[in-house]
């Protein structure tokens, strides 16, 4: 009987210290991720051209900013061969429940920033609309484009968006939405992948 107890206790105490494992894993990719998102480009402008392109792996025209899940494709060496191998297009497109598209398409957009410079991504996010007011953050290779209130892009919103609490805030976004990308790179079951593509949906998609 005790033999049987001290088994138990074991297989609980070997399940625990996995969790605390996964847990302790989890929390230093979203305090990572926090840190990435932290020192984000971001840039606020209109969108002046959309277009719609097809996508391949790591696609964009040249000079464009990667965003949406296709830029977690995206990559160099080994790294990158890992990172297309285990989320691939198809998935990066949110397919985790479905087959791939043979040739899929996602959107080029022009985004003329308040110094007038154009700034060009090309994502799978197909929401965005030609006249919106977006935000482009930028880490590394990697870029994301969200809609935001059309008052931020009025010349008289350049103090607003100067103040440090307004910045903090769209750093924070940032942050969320670069922590939902590295958990969908992190997936391994289609479940995993499901959930992350739907985190990824609510915290990099407005």
């Amino acid at each position: 009987m005790n033999r049987d107890k001290s088994g138990l206790n074991c297989r609980v105490a070997v399940v625990a210290i996995c969790a605390l494992l996964a847990l302790t894993v989890s929390m230093e990719r979203v305090q990572a991720a926090q840190r990435v998102g932290a020192s984000a480009t971001i840039r606020v402008g209109e969108v002046v051209g959309a277009k719609q392109v097809e996508l391949k792996d790591n696609s964009g025209a040249k000079g464009a900013l990667v965003g949406g899940a296709i830029g977690l494709a995206a990559g160099s060496g080994k790294d990158g061969k890992e990172r297309r191998k285990r989320v691939g297009i198809g998935a990066a497109l949110g397919a985790a429940a479905g087959a791939a598209k043979r040739n899929p398409t996602g959107m080029e957009y022009s985004v003329r920033a308040a110094d007038g410079t154009v700034i060009v991504i090309v994502t799978d996010q197909m929401e965005i609309r030609k006249g919106d007011c977006v935000a482009v953050e930028e880490s590394g290779n990697r870029a994301n484009i969200r809609r935001i209130a059309a008052s931020a892009c009025e010349p008289e919103a350049q103090q607003v968006l100067n103040d440090p609490a307004v910045k903090q805030e769209m750093q924070e976004e940032a942050a969320e939405c670069i922590a939902a990308k590295e958990e969908l790179l992190a997936a391994k079951t289609e479940s995993e992948l499901a959930i992350a593509s739907r985190k990824m949906e609510i915290f990099c998609n407005n």
